[in-house]
């Protein structure tokens, strides 16, 4: 003979995705061949697709594509890693990203930054972001030559 105790109902994790777009831009800092150049970034749009779920709501996962949209043109993708101070109207995050740049030239860095969301209305929320972003491998470097980039950008953010 058993003892069944039942705490009560269990409950499942709840997926949450939400969309975000943004513009911005900065400053631009090459470097290669003893010179150093120093240059406004290319303005450039995000769009990304964010997840997380009810458990664990302080951590998003952003699959983002970014296109530069002066200059030279690029595509790009922008996986993130996203901590947050959790669903809240202001929250604060801080972020980390292996931006790839993959048309018309490669290139491959780590950026991090972090950035503040504000949930305006339930479901629109307006954010802004400061990021520095640093490339070391790419066809589009000087030989032995690195890319920095401090950029900010603004943009809003809505649920499916």
């Amino acid at each position: 003979m058993g003892v069944l105790c039942l705490t009560g109902h269990a409950r499942a994790q709840t997926a949450m995705i939400e969309g975000a777009a943004s513009l911005g831009s900065g400053a631009s800092l090459g470097t290669g061949n003893g010179e150093t150049v120093v240059m406004v970034s290319p303005l450039y749009l995000d769009a990304d697709v964010i997840f997380y779920n009810s458990e664990f709501p302080k951590m998003e996962y952003v699959i983002g594509l970014q296109a530069e949209l002066t200059g030279r043109v690029s595509a790009g993708v922008v996986p993130q890693l996203r901590l947050t101070t959790g669903p809240k109207t202001v929250m604060v995050y801080g972020l980390a990203v292996i931006p790839f740049v993959f048309a018309p030239f490669v290139l491959l860095g780590v950026e991090v930054g972090g950035g503040l969301l504000w949930r305006v209305f339930p479901r629109v929320g307006a954010f802004a972001e400061v990021v520095a972003d640093l490339f070391f491998i790419g066809n589009d470097l000087q030989k032995d030559g690195m890319l920095t980039q401090i950029d900010a950008n603004i943009g809003i953010r809505i649920p499916f």
